[in-house]
């Protein structure tokens, strides 16, 4: 038996809200119809086969945030050429340096797109961009190669591990609590990114470690020297960055605490 128009009409609009939803369009892109919800808690449009379903896991959770980014395969083109300008400028402003380390390590503004990718598309984008950026300073000048092994720790692993940023959600710029959750963002994607470098120091540049020092504590300072700096320049820039990114491109379904 043929549906009435207008109900064939609310099952299709229905079903593309339901595909959207899993795909997690609201964090990739613009989403191609309003699903915004009355006070009452059903769509605005009146999708009667919407009205009383379960609703979606809070996009302003972890869970939600995971379930948005996880699959590459649900990426938009708009993401997608975010990450890809992230990396070209990553690798720009990494041969920026302001102080570059005898064995490897410099200070400069590298670290600014990855986490702004992280802290506004998720941990899941940011990991892929730092690791692929990681992967392209292997081919720049500047890099410093002792051993495959080494190069994966201080290079594609120590960059994706800045993706882990992400995992420190951001809400509301305008407030001072926001300030305080980008610089344990930073925080977090730099102690993560230490771990690799101090495996790379304890394992393959124990040599260079002064007589009166311990393996482990050069590896620590060394790697702390250009890591704090930078992360203090970073935290400093990155908080009027995402401030001034959410004013021109909001982000589509805002955080809510």
């Amino acid at each position: 038996m043929a549906l009435p128009r207008a109900d064939a009409k609310n099952l299709t609009t229905c079903g593309w809200r339901r595909r959207m939803t899993l795909l997690g369009n609201a964090s990739e892109g613009r989403s191609h119809m309003n699903t915004s919800e009355t006070p009452g808690g059903s769509n605005a449009s009146g999708c009667a086969c919407c009205d009383g379903a379960e609703a979606p896991v809070s996009r302003s959770s972890l869970a939600g945030r995971m379930a948005r980014t996880a699959n590459p395969t649900g990426w938009s083109i708009t993401l997608i050429a975010e990450m890809a300008v992230a990396i070209a400028l990553a690798a720009a402003l990494g041969q920026l340096k302001i102080v570059t380390m005898p064995q490897g390590g410099s200070v400069s503004l590298e670290l600014l797109p990855i986490l702004v990718i992280a802290i506004r598309r998720g941990f899941v984008p940011g990991i892929a961009v730092g690791f692929l950026y990681g992967l392209i300073q292997l081919m720049l000048p500047g890099a410093f190669i002792f051993s495959p092994l080494q190069a994966a720790l201080d290079y594609p692993i120590a960059f994706a591990a800045l993706g882990l940023a992400g995992l420190v959600e951001v809400r509301d710029l305008n407030t001072k609590r926001a300030i305080w959750r980008v610089s344990a963002a930073v925080a977090l994607g730099c102690a993560a990114r230490l771990i690799p470098h101090f495996l790379s120091g304890v394992i393959f540049f124990a040599e260079y470690a002064p007589a009166w020092e311990g393996v482990w504590l050069y590896a620590l300072t060394y790697n702390l020297l250009f890591l704090v700096p930078e992360a203090i320049i970073t935290g400093f820039l990155l908080w009027p960055i995402l401030k001034a990114l959410d004013a021109a491109l909001p982000r589509t379904v805002p955080a809510t605490g």
